[in-house]
């Protein structure tokens, strides 16, 4: 009798079984790479906001939003000046201090001015709920008119 050329049911099933376990555990992986992805790209905007607060500073002898106030911009796409809807105001800051800000992500923004002083706040979107980094769902920075920064911290 010929030998047909395949595998059997119990073969098949072995291999299922071994795809299923290296997919479970795959899982946790995906998510701690999340992390850390969105945690760096929320490090690396923190600085180059309050870099670019710096230069503005330089220029104009205050801090972005001039007069001081408080821009919230979204994951969204929607963006507030001082508690009040402004659909100009990522373009307005984009051109102000030279800094795109990522929209249609993960990460919302905060930005306050004092005049004297800036702080930055990034954190992950309330749609994302995810931790930047362990137990940390925001970075706070700082920058004073005279150029020094802190953070950017996890909190």
């Amino acid at each position: 009798m010929k030998k047909q050329a395949g595998f059997t049911l119990v073969e098949l099933m072995v291999v299922i079984a071994i795809m299923g376990i290296l997919a479970a555990t795959a899982v946790g992986f995906v998510a701690k790479y999340r992390q850390r992805t969105v945690g760096s790209e929320a490090t690396v905007m923190m600085k180059q906001l309050l870099e670019a607060q710096i230069i503005y500073f330089l220029g104009h002898e205050t801090f972005f939003p001039n007069p001081p106030g408080i821009i919230e911009i979204r994951h969204d796409g929607t963006a507030k000046l001082n508690g009040s809807d402004d659909p100009t105001i990522i373009q307005d800051t984009l051109d102000a201090i030279s800094v795109a800000i990522p929209v249609g992500h993960l990460l919302d923004f905060n930005i306050t001015s004092t005049g004297d002083m800036c702080g930055v706040t990034i954190s992950s979107s309330a749609s994302a709920n995810f931790d930047l980094f362990p137990g940390a769902t925001s970075l706070i920075g700082t920058v004073d008119k005279t150029g020094k920064m802190t953070g950017p911290t996890p909190f």
